[in-house]
This record gives C-alpha cells, sequence and structure tokens, in this order.
C-alpha cells in the first residue's frame, strides 16, 4: 500500500472512531462538522404523520389536490430550530441528520424492515420508541396498500412482481420507491425572482382562467394547490425568521447576537423573495435543496453550476466590500456540512446494492459558457478549496473539463483528488454536451435544447446523468439491467443456477433461448446473448411505463413542478410531463465488462479452442465451478476487456452499442424516448444475486464496476485499458457513462 492510501486509510479510521471530526477552515464551521458527526442517522416522521392527516381529511377530493395540500402542510409542520454557530438557517428533519422519508412510497416494505431499522447490517437509522410505536400501529398500517409498487402489482402478475424487484437481472424496484429525483431546479431564474414570482404567476394565471372552458377545471384544481404549497414556504420562512429573533433575543454574546439578527432580517426576503447578496443567495440553494429531498423519496437533487450562478452576487458583494472571499469560503463550507443532513431511507435490499445514506447532491465547477469561452472564477476555486477544508461526502463535487481549461484549476482539482476522498470527478464538456444534444430523442433525433442552452445550463446530476438546468424532469435512476446476468442466460437458457443466492435460483428467470448443445457456432451462441439482453431491456420497459402512469396519476410534485420552467403555464405537473425535456424513465446497465468478458472466454474456450462444451460451461456455471476448477482456470485466461485486445474489445464494443440500439427504440408513457445510460453503484448487490459467470467469476462476487473492466483484468496497464475505453461510442448513452480507474503509485511514471 502506497503512504498516501496509508494515509487516507488512518484519516478514515479517525473520522469514524470521532477523534477528528472537527474539521474546517475556521472554528465555527469545525464546530457544525463535530455537531454532524455527533448525530447518527435517524428517521424523522414529520412528514408521513402530516402526508397521513391530509389524505385522512381529504377523503374523496382530486389526487392533485391531496397531495399538493399534504406537500403545504409539510412545510407548516418542519422544524424552526437554530442552533449554535450556525448562519444558514433551517434543518429539514427535527434532529440533525434525520431522514424525511416518503411513506407513500415506502409502507409495503417499511411493515417487513421496520424491527430491523436499528440494527441491520447496512445503513441502520435510530428511532424513538414513540415514532416507532406511530408508525408500527397507525401510519405504515395506512398507506402499506397505497404504495406505488402494490399498486404496480394490480397491473402485473405475483411472478413479474418478484422479478422485477428480487430477481437481479431485469430491475425497477428502485423506480418504484424513489419518486422525485435526479433534477436541477431553475436556480438562475429562482435566485433573481425569489418564490415570490411563482406565487404571483399562478394566482395570475388562476384569475385568468375561463370558467367556460372545460380545461379550466382541472387547471383550476392545479392552480389553487399550487398556491397553497406557495403559501407553505413563506409561512416556513417567517416561521425561522421569528425564531432567529426570539434566540437573538434572549444571546448574551453580543457578537452571536448581530448573527442572529441578521439570520431573521435574512429569513424575510429569502427565499421568498429575490436574493440581493452571495449570503442570500447561499441560503436561497439550501433551502429549496432540503425542500426537494422532504418533498421527493429519492437522491440526486442537484446545485448543477452552482459558481456560474452564484458568481454575479460573490462579485457584487466583494466589490461593495461587505463579503471576503474568506467570508465566502465560510458559507461554503457549512453548505456543505448541512447537505450531508439529507440522509436516503431505503429499504434493507436497496441499502445492500447502493450503499449508505449518501443522495448524491451534485456541485460542478469550470466548463464553459454560452459562447463557448472558459467560464472557470474565483468560486470555481473556492467550491474545490472548502472540501479539502471540510473533508464531507456530499455534494458530489465535479470539474467540467475541455481544452481552454486553466492549468490553475486542473491544479487545484488534483490537490483535491490527492486527499483520497473521491472528489473531484472529471467530465469533459463535449462528452456531456453530445450526449445532452441527443437527450431522450430516439436513435436519431435531437433534444428541444439549444446549444446556449446546453453550453449555460448543462451539467451532470447525481452521479453522472446530464441535465439541464430547470428544463428537463424525469427520474433517471431507473430500470436496471444486469447484463452479465444476460451472458449467464445465454448459456444456461434462463435459468438462474442453483448454486446462487436468488428467489428464482433453479427456475427460467428470463426465457429460454435455446440449450447450450444447440449452438453449433458462435455467431449462434451471440445471437442468444442479444436476444437476452433485448428481452430483459423490453420488460424492463413494459413495467416503467405502468410505473409512469401510477407516477402522473397519484404521487405528484409541487415544488419540483414551480422549480421547472414553464410548467405553471402549462398547469401540469413535473411526473405528468411538463418539462421542457422529460426524459426518463432510463434503463441503465450493470455488469458491462462482466459480459463482454464472459462471451469472450465462450467464444475463445469452446468455439475457438474447442477445450470444452458449451454445456460444460452451463453444468460448471450451475455448480458454482464445484468440480470444474480447471474449466474456470481456461476461461478465466481468455481475453479480457481492458488491455487493449481487440479479440474482446470488438465484442465488448458491439454488444455496448446493442444495448443502447435497444433503450433507445423505446418510447416512453410521457412520449420521449428511453435513454440508455452505465448503473454507477450496483455492481456488487447485483453481483450478490448472481450466480457463477462464464468469465470464471464465482457465484455471488460482485460484477464489474460502472463501464470499467473487470476487477483485476486490465493488467496491461492504465494506457492499455484507457485505450480499450476509447473504442466505446459514449454518445449513444444520453443517461451518462462512468468509468473508475485504480491506478497504483507503481503504474505512475514520474517526470
Amino acid at each position: 500500500m502506497s503512504s498516501s492510501m496509508m494515509g487516507t486509510t488512518a484519516l478514515g479510521q479517525n473520522l469514524r472512531a470521532g477523534t477528528i471530526a472537527k474539521l474546517g477552515s475556521t472554528k465555527r464551521i469545525q464546530e457544525l462538522n463535530g455537531m454532524l458527526h455527533g448525530n447518527r442517522p435517524n428517521i424523522d416522521i414529520t412528514r408521513a404523520r402530516v402526508y397521513t392527516q391530509v389524505y385522512r381529511e381529504t377523503e374523496g377530493m382530486p389526487n392533485i389536490t391531496r397531495r399538493y395540500r399534504a406537500a403545504a402542510a409539510v412545510y407548516r409542520a418542519m422544524s424552526d430550530t437554530i442552533y449554535d454557530h450556525e448562519q444558514l438557517v433551517g434543518w429539514p428533519t427535527k434532529r440533525i441528520r434525520g431522514a424525511s422519508f416518503a411513506i407513500e412510497m415506502h409502507a409495503h416494505w417499511m411493515a417487513e424492515d421496520l424491527p430491523e431499522v436499528r440494527n441491520r447490517v447496512y445503513a441502520p437509522f435510530e428511532i424513538t420508541d414513540e415514532d416507532y410505536e406511530e408508525l408500527e400501529t397507525d401510519l405504515i398500517p395506512y398507506w402499506k396498500n397505497k404504495t406505488m409498487a402494490v399498486q404496480w402489482g394490480y397491473h402485473v402478475s405475483n411472478y413479474e412482481w418478484n422479478r422485477a424487484q428480487f430477481g437481479g437481472i431485469s430491475d425497477v424496484s428502485n423506480y418504484l420507491c424513489t419518486n422525485g429525483s435526479h433534477f436541477i431546479p431553475r436556480w438562475t431564474d429562482l435566485l433573481e425572482h425569489g418564490f415570490v414570482k411563482y406565487y404571483e404567476e399562478a394566482k395570475s394565471l388562476l384569475a385568468a382562467l375561463d370558467p367556460n372552458d372545460p380545461a379550466s377545471i382541472d387547471k383550476r384544481i392545479f392552480y389553487n394547490g399550487i398556491i397553497e404549497v406557495l403559501e407553505g414556504i413563506r409561512n416556513w420562512g417567517e416561521r425561522l425568521s421569528a425564531s432567529c429573533s426570539r434566540k437573538a433575543a434572549v444571546e448574551k454574546d453580543s457578537v452571536r447576537k448581530q448573527e442572529l439578527e441578521n439570520m431573521a432580517d435574512m429569513m424575510k426576503r429569502v427565499p421568498w423573495g429575490p436574493a440581493t447578496s452571495f449570503y442570500d443567495a447561499m441560503e436561497t440553494v439550501w433551502a429549496a435543496c432540503f425542500f426537494l429531498f422532504v418533498e421527493g423519496a429519492g437522491p440526486s437533487v442537484t446545485w448543477g453550476r452552482m459558481d456560474q450562478y452564484l458568481y454575479p452576487y460573490y462579485k457584487a458583494d466583494i466589490e461593495k466590500g461587505i463579503l471576503t472571499p474568506e467570508g465566502a469560503l465560510e458559507l461554503i463550507e457549512e453548505l456543505y456540512i448541512r447537505v450531508n443532513t439529507n440522509e436516503w431511507f431505503q429499504s434493507s435490499q436497496m441499502a445492500y446494492i447502493f450503499g449508505g445514506y449518501y443522495r448524491y447532491p451534485h456541485n460542478d465547477v469550470g466548463g464553459l459558457d454560452e459562447n463557448g469561452q472558459d467560464a472557470t472564477n474565483e468560486l470555481s476555486y473556492l467550491f474545490l478549496r472548502a472540501m479539502r477544508y471540510v473533508r464531507t461526502t456530499a455534494p458530489n463535487l465535479s470539474v467540467l473539463i475541455h481544452q481552454k481549461t486553466p492549468d490553475s484549476l486542473l491544479r487545484e482539482a488534483c490537490e483535491l483528488a490527492a486527499e483520497g476522498m473521491g472528489h473531484p470527478s472529471f467530465f469533459n464538456v463535449e462528452g456531456l454536451y453530445a450526449m445532452l444534444k441527443h437527450r431522450a430523442a430516439g436513435p436519431d433525433g435531437y433534444s428541444n435544447y439549444t446549444r446556449k442552452e446546453i453550453m449555460k445550463f448543462g451539467s451532470p446530476i447525481g452521479c453522472v446523468e446530464p441535465g439541464v438546468e430547470g428544463k428537463q424532469y424525469g427520474h433517471t435512476d431507473a430500470g436496471i439491467i444486469n447484463v452479465a446476468g444476460a451472458a449467464l442466460m445465454a448459456v444456461t437458457n434462463g435459468v438462474m443456477p442453483i448454486e446462487s443466492d436468488n428467489i428464482f435460483s433453479g427456475k427460467v428467470i428470463t426465457f429460454e433461448s435455446g440449450v447450450p448443445n444447440s449452438f453449433k457456432t458462435f455467431e449462434q451462441f451471440y445471437d442468444a446473448v442479444k436476444s437476452q439482453i433485448k428481452y430483459a431491456v423490453e420488460e424492463c420497459h413494459s413495467n416503467l411505463i405502468i410505473c409512469e402512469k401510477l407516477l402522473a396519476e397519484q404521487f405528484n410534485l409541487p415544488t419540483f413542478t414551480i422549480l421547472l420552467d414553464g410548467a405553471l403555464e402549462k398547469a401540469v405537473d413535473a411526473t405528468a410531463g411538463s418539462a421542457k425535456v422529460n426524459i426518463g424513465p432510463t434503463i441503465q446497465m450493470v455488469g458491462f465488462a462482466t459480459m463482454a468478458d464472459s462471451v469472450a472466454a465462450v467464444k475463445k474456450v469452446v468455439f475457438d479452442d474447442q477445450e470444452a462444451s458449451l454445456q460444460d460451461v452451463c453444468d460448471a456455471c450451475m455448480n458454482n465451478f464445484k468440480g470444474y476448477e480447471v474449466l474456470r482456470a481456461k476461461l478465466i485466461a481468455a481475453p479480457k476487456f481492458g488491455n487493449d485486445d481487440d479479440y474482446v474489445d470488438t465484442i465488448a464494443s458491439d454488444l455496448w452499442n446493442w444495448f443502447s440500439k435497444c433503450v433507445t427504440k423505446l418510447k416512453m408513457y410521457r412520449g420521449n424516448y428511453c435513454d440508455a445510460a452505465i448503473q454507477m453503484v450496483a455492481n456488487v448487490g447485483y453481483g450478490s444475486l448472481l450466480g457463477a459467470t462464464p468469465d470464471g467469476r464465482l457465484s455471488g462476487m460482485p460484477v464489474s464496476d460502472t463501464m470499467s473492466a473487470s476487477p483485476n483484468a486490465d493488467r496491461s496497464g492504465p494506457a492499455a485499458a484507457a485505450r480499450s475505453y476509447s473504442k466505446l461510442d459514449y454518445g449513444a448513452y444520453a443517461n451518462g457513462t462512468m468509468l473508475n480507474m485504480w491506478i497504483t503509485q507503481s503504474e505512475m511514471v514520474t517526470v
């Protein structure tokens, strides 16, 4: 292990032990960071209680009225606690690191998971005895037969219900439980005008309705609901201002007293009104971010190009002499700490697959402006530097790079990368823009975005999904295809190996594409692989469009809609398709290199060298290679993706394109075409559900990560691996790709 890796490991151990949690550039930030690490993830039932009360009171009313009224009531019920040291205001839950969850999406699995939630292995949560009892005896019983997963089950067989959630080949379980996700709000407009703009707009549109127009009926319901939600946001700001004033009135320290009075004044301005300073703007982006996290059930509410839309406020305050770079840095560090309190509450199964509490907010720096010039500014550096000081998991910090990126910004980014925290990610601007150009438009189409919109507002969402600020909506991390399993199914005739930890072990889980001894040529076997991929994709699609319909009808998102450009004029909720570009649900692949390596191994060992039959490979996989150790060694020795070997790279490239072709031809419920993507974080979970694969991987082991080579398979060095990756068509994956490369110190060349 290199010295830098040892240092990173020691840091991680000390952080977990709580010995150095108080990190930051100032005493204030150190105390706030200590407060964050001094609290354990906990369940907050405020939202669940409010939604249940409102839904009980509104039986028989239109679905959208009930949904919007509940959202407004949550804002009126949110905590108004003010803690010591903080300058930003408001928390999404009663306790630090609380999880506000969508009981109307989660109750069916919570009924089973609740007894274990405190002590489960992956992502345990604290909960008080009183809240536990209320959930168990009142809230969960009301909702457990009303969730989207339950309603989706009315459209499919029980066999399909289980297969699409627990089978591990064609999966929609994430989409069933995480509505309200993967979104960049119209930050620039919100900062310039505040929520009051949308309130006045909704009232004006409501007043202009013609009562004799049949379309006015639904629009009236929509606008009344939106107005109520916005009044709830206004009430929240007023309550927080009053809370700051009360705390200031009893504060003995004159410096802190003035801070609290400033906070009270700020909350009278924002987020209801326009931001007038950098401080105002930071409060607005914090508040709106956690509003969306509380309203939605999923991850990846994204800040986007924060250094661009915040820079005018920063520059103006610096010129006025009311802000210093150090003061701005302190606010950024506080924002980083606070966003880590937005915990993601998932089922035990999903916590294992996706791992941890992280909700993937995203912040990007650098890139180009709308005229194609480098957009780097002082804030770009401060956002990177803040992460080095505060060392938090969130947000997901990225650098948008291009040929004009300043060397100084690259050095700053590399300094952060050397810390070993996983920050920052690096995104090629031209690749990102190429994906956005074809977003949700089918194999040969173009999105509705203009080039300037893409260049000014385009940025990654969550992990890597390309989006445009305020103009795009759709849950992208939706359908997941384990293509490693699809390759295996071509060998086993659709049967999940007996030696696997899967509820379908020994049973047909996809379809019968041909018994092993029926394939006389590699081409016949290869066609079976492609047919298994196509089958899994189309099965996934058929389930996703049902879910889309249910979301549009019953699981609406008023705050997402408010922060979506043009949605109010259309009087259509975000879930029903009011975005300029409606995207998703997308279909993503996991286990790409495992699939390519498996197919290449079969080609080499069975068809080229004829050292075994396909039936032998099938039997070996069925039995997890017990008694087939010699055959396994031959399969492992076959060419592997990531070594600049065209024998396997040609197969990988062709299957890469095939998956995209199968996905992008499919129409979704809202009228857009589906987009293909690489799944980012699920290779361990999906590997645990999968039997042994023809590349020699054993049952239950992780499948390959992202689009990267299989573990320990890229043995020809990073340059050869990069050449393999360069053979893939990234533009075919309009919902994003991701590559992880681990380079040891011995592989680095010192110049």
